[in-house]
């Protein structure tokens, strides 16, 4: 935080701030008398029945204020980051890393590399645990911040070291002992690169993390992600079909080795395994209530399987025929596909799956939020169809933002194309919600010739 204060962005109406008089645009110096460093800190210090806010106004005026208040009875302050001083950013140079494989021109934001172990626990963010230093070790066992993700990679230390191009990668199995000796826990995530972490250095990886269960919740593994933007990196191999089927075929063995032993699969697939081995996703019980379905892992079987839940919500018609465009990328196509035939059954509806191929980053990047306006726009350009509404999926724009990673907006997609275009959340519930407001509106666009 420092000399200068965290600025206060929004007070919440008939809070026991706003009684107090503290305004946005004011300064919290300190709670209790220390500066806090981020939003954990702050939440900590402040759930005390009896808080002391030192606060400067907008004049410059400091005011102290003794507040008694119930247990944990927020105070309605809100800031616009969970981190008030600086970001941790990672110091490795891993192999693999998305951000060296961008190409020139995407705004700075995008290659902001975080390794924080405070997004880690409050939005799920994987870090390695290379950079924390003492007070941040200190940090973590004063709030117990428990969960947190874990990028592992590999538990030999030699090969750890390698991917992440940073020496301390080599301390994971020191930094897991010292975690569950706080008696934290953690997820933890491969991101597989055939011929250097896969094989037996994979089988070791997993045996290791098992033996520090319930240290490790859980273990996922996702596919190494390649771009067309790798000139003078490290020559990886994407994972084809081939070795697809075979982490397949080892994590059902893992899978049933550790129900047996432990009561849950502890590692998991993504979904990108079972999409490139051209296998079905497995069931619902395979992921035990989907530990890391914001990796990519179990997001096709959750949608599968919510959309049979909201079946009966559908509507039997549509009071005007209607032509709805899904877009995706081809990762996502299968799923939409099943998707699609379930709603064609609703009369007077029309749904078609437009997979869109990632010129931008490369066209093995296949997952859907990695799609850019351009791509979608060359695509609607390349297809002579009519395709009536065009629904774009929020998970391709910036959050809370209507813009893609190219910068361009969806206003402007819509301008450039010609076409409606709607974003809807991209789930199984956004998906139904959408089509049932379309049959309580009664809007929708005409087929040709109606």
């Amino acid at each position: 935080m420092g000399r200068r204060g965290i600025r206060i962005e929004k007070v919440v109406p008939a809070s026991i701030a706003s009684e107090l008089g503290i305004e946005a645009g004011d300064k919290l110096l300190a709670v209790n008398r220390r500066p806090v460093k981020d939003i954990l800190e702050y939440q900590y210090y402040t759930s005390e029945e009896v808080v002391v806010l030192d606060i400067e106004k907008a004049d410059g005026e400091v005011w102290s204020i003794e507040i008694e208040k119930e247990y944990d009875e927020d105070l309605g302050l809100v800031f616009s980051g969970a981190v008030f001083d600086r970001l941790r950013t990672c110091r490795n140079r891993c192999l693999f890393c998305f951000m060296d494989q961008l190409p020139s021109g995407v705004r700075k934001s995008l290659r902001t590399k975080d390794d924080d172990y405070r997004l880690s626990f409050l939005y799920g963010n994987f870090i390695t645990l290379t950079n924390l230093d003492r007070e941040d070790w200190e940090a973590i066992a004063a709030l117990r911040l428990s969960p947190l993700y874990v990028s592992v990679h590999a538990t030999d230390s030699r090969v750890r070291a390698f991917m992440l191009g940073n020496e301390k990668g080599g301390q994971i199995i020191s930094d897991l002992n010292r975690l569950r000796d706080l008696g934290l826990q953690v997820h933890t995530q491969v991101v597989l690169c055939p011929g250097i972490n896969d094989g037996e250095v994979l089988a070791e990886t997993v045996s290791t993390l098992a033996s520090f269960w319930p240290t490790v919740l859980s273990i996922g593994i996702v596919p190494v992600g390649l771009t067309r933007y790798r000139e003078g990196l490290y020559p990886l191999q994407a994972v084809d079909k081939v070795k697809a089927q075979d982490v397949i075929t080892r994590g059902q063995a893992w899978q049933r080795q550790f129900r047996a032993e432990l009561g849950l699969g502890l590692v998991y697939l993504a979904d990108e395994f079972f999409i490139k081995a051209e296998q079905d996703f497995p069931p619902n019980e395979y992921y035990d209530g989907y530990p890391q379905i914001e990796n990519g892992i179990g997001m096709a079987r959750e949608f599968l399987d919510r959309l049979t839940e909201l079946d009966n919500d559908l509507p039997r018609e549509l009071p005007e025929r209607t032509r709805l465009t899904l877009v995706c990328g081809h990762g996502a196509r299968l799923v939409l596909e099943r998707a699609a035939r379930r709603l064609n059954r609703i009369k007077g509806l029309e749904v078609a799956v437009m997979p869109v191929s990632n010129r931008f980053f490369g066209e093995e990047v296949t997952v859907t939020g990695l799609l850019t306006g351009q791509d979608i726009e060359r695509a609607l350009a390349d297809s002579s169809d009519e395709r009536g509404i065009i629904l774009i999926p929020d998970v391709v724009l910036r959050e809370d933002h209507d813009y893609f990673l190219d910068d361009m907006t969806v206003g402007e997609l819509m301008e450039r194309s010609g076409k409606a275009i709607d974003v809807v959340e991209a789930t199984a519930d956004g998906l139904v919600n959408y089509v049932r407001r379309m049959a309580c509106e009664g809007g929708g666009v005409q087929w040709p010739g109606r």
